[in-house]
This record gives structure tokens, C-alpha cells and sequence, in this order.
């Protein structure tokens, strides 16, 4: 049994996702890319509003999306983010208090609410289209230092980097947590992230970052070379890790000392969204309470597979009451 709950800051882009159905014709019909991330401007916003059918609308966004995922497992979770001043960006902060995420939501009175419209196709494929509205505007002043200053561990996610004063962002919570001692854990987030700020993502997890979260693309991307040579490479940058490979399973290290998992649903998916946000929530867990890497890729493991059964990124009791019966020791005395 633990006796704390871990105190977790997440920091990223507040985006509303906006999932819906739909199949190979539709995304041609309407000029989508399958399997990609499109930026967008509002008036596609607009014209998507139009025609999309029986949306799912919930908070989202990587980071907090894993902040609403470590609520549910004990953690102290709080978000930083930027929202407008509209339907959305309510509806965003009380979707993640109903999640029991503390918020610290800057209004932008100059830009709507970001979103993502979600289209999962049959083959399990989403294909995303992201208006960053007002997240496009986060700023260091967002960022409390009383907040990073209290906090066990901060994350960040890669997709942050992108907005202009994203790096300075990046940079205040670097300095904050190395003045604190306050733990870094960075996700790379997206493969295109990682092809626009290699060099500066290896900089700073080299001089700042505890712990990084990846895929195996996004891996061997940073590095270059095959899978093994890459996690080498950063295996010398950073202490701790962990890298997914979608149904080949993942794998962490800490040190010198290296685990591997097999995927735990192979089948049965329904929706992707969220999987690798789980993920990095589970094994963050794991790294906070115990010294055993079994533990923490098993805990990543099973969030992910529970992500992948449902729609959208919002954690159910089904997967809380799972990691407890598997895991009582991680329950709250």
C-alpha cells in the first residue's frame, strides 16, 4: 500500500478530440490524408462541422490525456494548458475535473479552443485533422513555478515544442526542475515532431530529462540506424526510458539494466487514440513506486490494451479495478 499519492504536472496542448467513424471513401470525399496528422485552419474547422457523423467529444490531447490516466491510479494530476473562451474550453476543464485532473487553464481570448477531428476507419487507422486554436498561444508565464516546485515529476509532451514560444516553455521547466529537484519525464510524441526538433529534443534530454517516453519509429528516427543501435544511443543520454512497438510489445531500461514485454492485446481494437498516452501513464507509475521494470512495462502494457478496447482516451473503472487486482500494493492505504 502506498502511503502518498505521487504529485504529477502535465504540460501539452489542450485539445478537444472530436472522434467519429468512417471509412476509406469518406476521408477521399472530404480531401483527407489516411493515417495522418493534418494541421488546420478554423474555417476547415467549419466545414468539418458540416459533415461529420455522431461525434464522440472528449477532453484530450497527449499530455492530458495521461494526467487524466494517472488520476485514476492514485496520483495527484494536474494539467497546464491554454483554452479559449468558448463552449469547448469549459467543457474541456470540466470534462478533466470530472476526471478528478486539477487544471491550470490559461483563457485566450484571441483564439478558440483547439481540437482534433478523430476519423477511425475499419482497418483501426485514425486519421487526424488538428486546428492548436489557442494552444498555439502557451506561454512560460502559463507554467507556476509553486506548481513545478511541489511536483515528484513533470511531463511534457513533444507536440508543445511546435508552438513558437514552445521551446521557452520547455526550457523554464527544465531550469524549475533541476532548481527543485523535481523529476522530467518527456514524451517525443509524433514522428514528424521529432524530424522538426531532433537535435533540440537530444539537447535537452541530455542536460534536463530523468525518463523518455517514445515509439520505436520515433527511436530511430532521433538516432538513425536500426532499433537496437538507436536505443543504445539513447541509453547514453538518459537514465531511464521505455519504447513501444505497437504488437511487437515494449520495451524499458534503466541503467545499464534492460526489460521487455509482449503485446498484451493484439486483437479486439477498437480505437487507438490514447494508446501511447496510457502507455506512458502506466509506466510513469511504475517508475515512481518501485525499483522493478517488470512492474512499471506490465502497468504500461495493460493500460495501453485497455485504451485500445474503448473509444477516446477517458479511463474506465474496468482498467482501474484490473491494475488493482493485479497490483494491491499500488491502493491507497
Amino acid at each position: 500500500m502506498i502511503s502518498r499519492r505521487p504529485n504529477i504536472i502535465c504540460i501539452g496542448n489542450a485539445i478537444t478530440d472530436v472522434i467519429s467513424f468512417s471509412n476509406d471513401e469518406f476521408l477521399i470525399e472530404n480531401g483527407m490524408i489516411k493515417n495522418a496528422m493534418n494541421l488546420i485552419d478554423y474555417r476547415r474547422t467549419e466545414q468539418i462541422d458540416t459533415f461529420i457523423r455522431e461525434p464522440s467529444i472528449v477532453a484530450g490531447g497527449s499530455a492530458a490525456n495521461t494526467a487524466a490516466c494517472l488520476s485514476k491510479f492514485n496520483c495527484f494530476s494536474n494539467f497546464i494548458g491554454r483554452v479559449g473562451g468558448d463552449n469547448y474550453g469549459r467543457n474541456y476543464e470540466k470534462n478533466l475535473a470530472e476526471q478528478l485532473v486539477e487544471t491550470r487553464l490559461v483563457t485566450d481570448v484571441n483564439l478558440p479552443t483547439a481540437r482534433s477531428y478523430i476519423f477511425v476507419t475499419p482497418d483501426k487507422n485514425r486519421t487526424m485533422n488538428t486546428y492548436l486554436g489557442a494552444s498555439i498561444n502557451m506561454h512560460p508565464s502559463d507554467i507556476p513555478e509553486d506548481l513545478i516546485k511541489s511536483a515528484d515529476l513533470v511531463y511534457l509532451e513533444g507536440y508543445l515544442y511546435d508552438a513558437p514560444k514552445g521551446p521557452e516553455c520547455w526550457r523554464k521547466v527544465g531550469e524549475l526542475s533541476k532548481k527543485y529537484g523535481t523529476k522530467i519525464a518527456i514524451s517525443l510524441s509524433d514522428s514528424w515532431c521529432v524530424d522538426r526538433h531532433r537535435e533540440k529534443f537530444k539537447n535537452f534530454i541530455k542536460n534536463y530529462a530523468d525518463i523518455v517516453v517514445c515509439n520505436n519509429e520515433e527511436l530511430k528516427l532521433m538516432f538513425g540506424g536500426s532499433s537496437d543501435s538507436a536505443n543504445s544511443q539513447l541509453q547514453k543520454i538518459v537514465r531511464a526510458g521505455s519504447v513501444t512497438d505497437g504488437k511487437n510489445g515494449a520495451l524499458a531500461f534503466y541503467g545499464s539494466e534492460i526489460k521487455k514485454i509482449e503485446a498484451l492485446n493484439k486483437d479486439n481494437i477498437v480505437d487507438t487514440t490514447g494508446a501511447g498516452d496510457f502507455y506512458a501513464a502506466g509506466y510513469i507509475f511504475g517508475q515512481l513506486l518501485t525499483s522493478d521494470l517488470s512492474v512499471s512495462l506490465e502497468l504500461g502494457s495493460m493500460l495501453a490494451a485497455g485504451a485500445i478496447k474503448q473509444i477516446g482516451a477517458s479511463p474506465n473503472e474496468n482498467l482501474t479495478r484490473q491494475v488493482f487486482n493485479k497490483y494491491p500494493e499500488f491502493a491507497l492505504q
